[in-house]
């Protein structure tokens, strides 16, 4: 029940063994998995200096960062979420609460209409897809540099029509920080978003029809992708069945 990789780092071992080991350790300490939960995210979080991997301590990672570092993260958030369809916001930020500001809570500053009253909400308040939008850009802003941020289902509960935002903001952000993302999803409108210029970087994951084990291709591998691009972008491909199909026709094109 526990890693032998890490049992082995406690062991007396040849030198060259020991500075294997320590490179493996530290390349797969350098991988953090996201799952952001937004229920778990609207309460209270006390103060910490590592994002959960279901983000529900994200107002207690912001209210931690030093001055500084939290006034451009924060105004980083804000101009992110700013951009969501649902509602004027000018403010995304956490502060600390409580007689001993042991805890935080995540706030946003928004308005609806010009001239309008500006209004405070807490977390409470907040979209799923706003929530988990928060999440994302928060985990990207505090990796450490050269690190892996792995999302899953990355635009659950976003409106497709800002897949190009979302897109936009994690190539812009992890190449400034020197942060590799891999990110999961399911939907078309994301696929789509991509357009053709990031067809090398999507992999299908999907079962070998011979023994049921999981696959993962690259989808410039797949035999035949000009031909399918020529009906559409990949989302729209993939939403009609075309890539598990020639999928299939490659796999048994190579059985025989």
């Amino acid at each position: 029940m526990s890693s032998v990789l890490f049992q082995l780092l406690t062991q007396r071992t040849l030198a060259e063994i020991q500075d294997g080991l320590e490179i493996m350790a530290d390349a797969l300490r350098s991988i953090f998995i996201l799952d952001p939960i937004p229920s778990n995210m609207r309460g209270f979080s006390p103060l910490s200096d590592r994002l959960a991997p279901d983000a529900s301590n994200v107002a207690g990672v912001l209210a931690a960062l030093q001055s500084s570092i939290k006034a451009d993260v924060e105004a980083k958030l804000t101009r992110y979420v700013a951009e969501l369809p649902e509602r004027e916001i000018e403010r995304v930020y956490a502060e600390k609460v409580g007689k001993f500001e042991s805890d935080a809570m995540l706030y946003c500053e928004e308005r609806f209409g010009t001239g309008s009253t500006k209004q405070t909400v807490d977390a409470r308040g907040m979209s799923d897809g706003t929530l988990r939008f928060i999440a994302i850009i928060t985990a990207l802003l505090t990796r450490p540099a050269n690190s892996l941020l792995v999302i899953e289902e990355v635009d659950n509960g976003l409106h497709p029509s800002r897949s190009s935002l979302l897109l936009s903001m994690l190539a812009d952000e992890g190449q400034a920080r020197a942060v590799d993302v891999l990110v999961t999803t399911h939907n078309p409108a994301l696929l789509d978003a991509m357009g053709t210029a990031l067809v090398p970087f999507i992999t299908v994951a999907h079962r070998d029809p011979k023994d049921g084990t999981t696959r993962l291709t690259l989808l410039e591998d797949l035999g035949g992708l000009p031909k399918l691009l020529a009906w559409g972008l990949v989302g729209r491909i993939s939403s009609q069945g075309l890539i598990e199909q020639a999928l299939k026709a490659q796999s048994d094109a190579h059985s025989q």
